[in-house]
């Protein structure tokens, strides 16, 4: 039951570097945090982290569901915004 189950925490690298060691061979038997996404990947309007890097962003994964919970924090400063546009969207 996931309700009586410990959740794990896992970067998003550490998860991929996870899944890519054990193929296919990887099953989840509880619930998983997964966070820290690549900038890359993810929406312009996500906060990105000190390491300039990832974004402040977190899923939820749970075994036979899939993912349960996305969120992420929102970038607040108009003009970080702006820019981040720019350089991507337009």
């Amino acid at each position: 039951m996931v309700y009586s189950t410990r959740f794990e925490q896992i970067s998003y690298t550490e998860a991929v570097k996870l899944l890519e060691e054990a193929v296919k061979k990887v099953k989840f038997e509880k619930p998983v945090i997964v966070y820290n996404y690549p900038k890359d990947i993810k929406a312009f309007y996500m906060k990105v982290n000190d390491d300039c890097k990832t974004v402040a962003a977190t899923d939820v994964l749970v075994p036979k569901v899939r993912e349960l919970i996305g969120g992420s924090q929102r970038e607040e400063h108009y003009e970080v915004i702006q820019q981040r546009y720019d350089n991507c969207c337009a």
